[in-house]
């Protein structure tokens, strides 16, 4: 059991490593500092037979894109709706306000959603099982631009990387 928690922490840190490099990479191929011969290339790689469904956000903004290099299992179409909602979250919860959001979730299989619950549990977020199925996951932030934006797209991720579905969220 504790192995398995040690190799789930250790899954998420390279997963939140990787992530900071791809934005990093991004943000100097911006800035001009990296052509495309400097350019890093990941690779899929998965150890089960059930593969993710691969999107092509090539049709989307660049911005889209770039999030969506981040946060490899979201539909595209999906990022683009948590761009376009950005502004208005930040016009409604000013900055430096303490808020509560709430994440619902949805699998198919009880045990990814107790793997999901254990994740977000390390995490920082208090998970409540709604069902065997249906998990609730909450965390307190600080409003501040885009981090309830960033919130949800994380948790999105994270619930489609369990092959689960997200449903929605609300804020307090």
């Amino acid at each position: 059991m504790f192995q398995r928690t040690l190799l789930t922490a250790l899954t998420i840190a390279a997963g939140a490593l990787a992530a900071a490099a791809v934005k990093t990479i991004l943000d100097q191929k911006d800035e001009g500092k990296y052509d495309d011969d400097d350019e890093i290339r990941f690779i899929r790689i998965s150890d089960d037979d059930d593969e993710q469904p691969v999107y092509d956000a090539g049709t989307k903004s660049e911005e889209v894109q770039k999030v969506c290099a981040v946060y490899p299992y979201l539909n595209p179409d999906f990022v683009e709706a948590k761009l376009n909602e950005n502004e208005a979250l930040n016009e409604k919860y000013p900055p430096e306000t303490l808020l509560s959001i709430t994440h619902s979730v949805h699998f198919s299989d009880s045990n990814a959603a107790e793997e999901f619950s254990r994740i977000m549990d390390e995490a920082g977020y208090v998970c409540v099982d709604r069902s065997e199925y249906a998990v609730a996951a909450t965390r307190n932030l600080f409003s501040e631009d885009g981090a309830i934006t960033s919130d949800i797209l994380n948790v999105a991720n994270q619930t489609a990387a369990l092959k689960g579905t997200y449903e929605n969220y609300e804020i307090n």
